[in-house]
């Protein structure tokens, strides 16, 4: 067995992380609130890794511990902690966003109804593309059923003790290998099938070199990836914010993020891209996690959580 603990910066909050998941549902994910964990099937090279990722302490004496009875090379536990602190933004510092958000009145509320809110990044980029794919204009539930219905078609199963399945995701070759007609009986509509088979062979062919992404500036990635059938700004914004942990994106065309600036700011209607930058500028360079907070503003009035905007 492998374990480890991993130091977290206060604020961290996994209530926040777990509310959050139930907007924004990720199927491989299986969360127990009460106890504080989440299992998951991690791919590890060539393997899929089972793993279980517990918090403990409180939001301001944070700790997250991760252990799998994977048999793993020394190289290969380091990546999977890797991976895992990268997935949790265990080394992102919440201080001096929170410093930059508080001297927007406005803003204020968020900080002290979320604080301790972080991404939840994915793992492993070209699953983060797909997933970015599959959401392309259509709600964040049947995202999340589509890319179930992907995990179950071609992702790898791996089995705790108790027998419980858990669907570690498709490689870019395996992906690659499929037809759109094996994705259309999923309800995958013929485009969105075929961006994501295309691009799972840009990769598999390596015409292009994702791990090379993380050298490259956001405008570098941003004209690379457009060049790509079914890959526009707001695709590769999306890869950048939820894949790599980019701090300062704003992704003007989201109308999620529309709705909450227009909230935020009790604007009258939704803002376009030119307002969105303008109100945007004082946010910099952490508008990424403004974004967030904006996002799960609008999350919290759809769980129904108790709310007051002023």
């Amino acid at each position: 067995m492998h374990s480890q603990t991993i130091s977290l910066k206060a604020p961290y909050s996994f209530e926040r992380l777990v509310r959050r998941l139930e907007t924004h549902p990720d199927p491989q994910m299986r969360v127990d609130a009460e106890q504080k964990t989440l299992r998951r099937a991690f791919r590890v090279g060539n393997h899929a890794v089972l793993t279980t990722i517990r918090f403990t302490g409180d939001q301001e004496q944070p700790i997250l511990s991760w252990e799998t009875h994977a048999a793993l090379r020394e190289n290969e536990a380091a990546i999977l902690e890797k991976n895992i602190r990268h997935m949790f933004s265990a080394d992102v510092d919440l201080s001096p966003i929170y410093a930059q958000m508080s001297q927007d009145p406005r803003l204020v509320p968020l900080t002290e109804r979320f604080r301790g809110l972080r991404f939840l990044l994915d793992d492993d980029l070209f699953q983060s593309m797909v997933r970015t794919i599959i959401g392309q204009q259509i709600n964040l539930a049947f995202a999340a059923t589509l890319m179930e219905r992907l995990l179950e078609l071609a992702g790898e199963k791996v089995e705790d003790a108790d027998g419980n399945c858990f669907l570690a995701f498709p490689t870019a070759e395996r992906v690659a290998a499929m037809d759109v007609e094996q994705l259309r009986p999923l309800q995958f509509s013929q485009r969105k099938a075929e961006y994501i088979i295309d691009f799972a062979r840009v990769i598999a062919n390596g015409q292009l070199e994702l791990d090379g992404f993380w050298r490259l500036s956001d405008e570098e990635i941003l004209a690379q990836l457009t060049k790509l059938r079914g890959i526009g700004k707001w695709t590769v914004e999306c890869l950048m914010m939820f894949g790599m942990g980019r701090p300062d994106l704003l992704p003007v065309a989201d109308i999620g993020l529309k709705n909450g600036i227009q909230l935020v700011y009790g604007l009258g209607e939704r803002p376009d891209e030119h307002e969105m930058r303008k109100i945007g500028e004082s946010w910099a360079p952490y508008r990424s996690y403004v974004c967030l907070y904006i996002w799960e503003m609008i999350g919290a009035i759809k769980r129904k959580e108790p709310w007051v905007h002023a």
